[in-house]
């Protein structure tokens, strides 16, 4: 399936035939996420995956009883390490630098200013959103070319699922991914046209 075709047949999936995900088809979208581009490489994103009934059904109760929730295949629960803005950068940027893709000033040019950020983890939840966006964007489309069907779920509670699955700590859960066979066929949702998305650029 081409990239374009995936993106247009994607759709949000709320209701879902009873059919479990195998190991493979949820490996497989695992990897499409890891696949995800993300800011110098940090690659902050980590999931658990629920598939027993009673792990999806507590997830539903914390998702505000979103029914369609525990009747998803499996539940992929989408999540950021702080600790790779601070800690476990310095690797990654060693990494580019090897690969030849950031030279060795540069490295210690963002090293500087990220210092400058300071240590409050919480500080960067808004680039894990755009990070951890982008494996879950890869997710879905992954989903679409096997025939799967997924919905992305921010309507929750982030610190009670963290509690509940004892995630380690500065690990903070930003979305909830329900995926599974589909067992509706949704119609394409309206979208604005492109003139209205474009902002004009003064000329000089």
């Amino acid at each position: 399936m081409e990239a374009l075709e995936a993106i247009e047949k994607r759709r949000s999936i709320r209701r879902y035939k009873d059919l479990p995900l195998s190991d493979e088809q949820i490996r497989a979208l695992l990897d499409a996420a890891r696949l995800a581009p993300s800011g110098t490489n940090l690659q902050p994103w980590r999931f658990a995956v629920a598939t027993e009934k009673k792990t999806k059904e507590k997830l539903q109760e914390l998702c505000y009883n979103q029914r369609f929730v525990s009747a998803a295949g499996a539940v992929l629960v989408c999540c950021a390490d702080l600790t790779a803005y601070t800690q476990r950068m310095r690797p990654r940027l060693e990494e580019l630098v090897e690969a030849g893709v950031m030279s060795r000033e540069a490295m210690e040019n963002y090293s500087q200013y990220k210092m400058s950020q300071g240590e409050d983890l919480k500080a960067f939840i808004p680039y894990s959103m755009m990070n951890v966006g982008l494996a879950i964007e890869n997710i879905c489309l992954r989903a679409v070319s096997m025939g799967l069907g997924t919905c992305i779920i921010r309507r929750m509670e982030p610190k009670k699922i963290a509690e509940y699955l004892k995630l380690p700590e500065n690990t903070v859960v930003l979305a909830l991914v329900a995926a599974g066979v589909p067992d509706e066929d949704p119609k394409p949702r309206p979208r604005l046209p492109l003139e209205e998305l474009l902002l004009e650029i003064p000329k000089e």
